[in-house]
């Protein structure tokens, strides 16, 4: 069922350009019908460093640009709101709906992307502001009370606000699997936690898989395996981040579905034969890509 709270009508898109620490705003995403349409602000437009979002959907040019159907928003923009776990964890904090009931509840995306946290994966970030960029950060907390708490999200139970701030923050994240957010020194890191439902140790299955990867030369992510109350956790570091002198730099990224303007519904229709195509006529380093792409489909 669709959510009765108000729903936000606008949205202003903020973009790391490469290199930068601090972010500035891009343009506006603003909902007209059942579609989200998108233009760049002339400010922006004036700049000489400016990019592109993602040229495909998002040229760099004046005016409005709507998602090419059959999507309702730019792909690229939705790139960056969160899947099934983050969304559970918005519904629970905004409506206090609980377990499968969580499941029944529905915003529409402006809502998703300006209630996430803004450590979101790629290089954009969503405000209702033009002017003031206010982060949406998560609060202090050890693994064993993510942990604990991303139980107590399945299980329909309330959270602390502290402990519900912190798995908050890793919301816009995809995926399903209960995860959070995390920064050690000069790494930023994604937790994965295990769950009570699990039918066999799938956090250890994940980190045994990466690491094989990367002993075949696989260009996986650096992995480590913790542990918090009994149960294995999963550290992932994030590709799209680095720390510089004075701050995080942020690696723009769209998805594969994105490449392929494809909504989630139509992703069956995908191929690697197709992506292979698209990495041969569009990468700027095919032969090396489809050398990767390639180990990856065997392993």
């Amino acid at each position: 069922m669709t959510s009765e709270r108000p729903q936000p009508d606008e949205a202003y898109v903020w973009i790391w350009l490469p290199g930068a620490t601090e972010p500035i705003v891009a343009g506006r995403i603003e909902k007209r019908g059942e579609i989200f349409v998108f233009n760049y602000g002339r400010s922006y437009l004036a700049r000489g460093d400016a990019i592109p979002i993602y040229r495909e959907e998002l040229p760099l040019e004046a005016g409005v640009i709507a998602p090419h159907p059959p999507l309702s928003i730019a792909n690229c923009l939705r790139d960056g709101a969160p899947d099934a776990w983050g969304r559970r964890v918005i519904v629970n904090r905004l409506t206090g709906s609980k377990g499968t009931e969580a499941a029944t509840v529905e915003f529409d995306e402006l809502t998703y992307l300006l209630e996430s946290g803004s450590d979101r994966i790629g290089a954009l970030d969503f405000q209702a502001s033009p002017t003031d960029y206010a982060p949406r950060r998560g609060g202090e907390a050890t693994l064993a009370e993510l942990q604990a708490s991303a139980e107590k999200v399945l299980a329909g139970e309330p959270l602390h606000p502290e402990l519900d701030q912190a798995l908050h923050h890793g919301s816009s994240i995809g995926g399903a699997r209960p995860k959070a957010l995390l920064t050690d020194g000069t790494r930023k890191l994604i937790a994965k936690f295990s769950t009570s439902v699990d039918t066999y140790n799938v956090v250890k299955a994940e980190f045994i898989a990466m690491r094989l990867a990367r002993a075949c030369q696989i260009n996986a992510a650096e992995v480590a395996l913790a542990q918090a109350s009994g149960k294995d956790i999963i550290l992932v570091e994030r590709f799209d981040r680095q720390r510089s002198g004075t701050g995080w730099t942020r690696r723009a990224m769209v998805s594969a579905l994105t490449l392929f303007g494809l909504d989630e519904v139509a992703a069956r229709h995908a191929s690697y034969e197709d992506l292979a195509h698209r990495i041969r006529s569009e990468f700027s380093s095919p032969r090396d890509t489809l050398r990767e792409l390639y180990k990856r489909v065997v392993f």
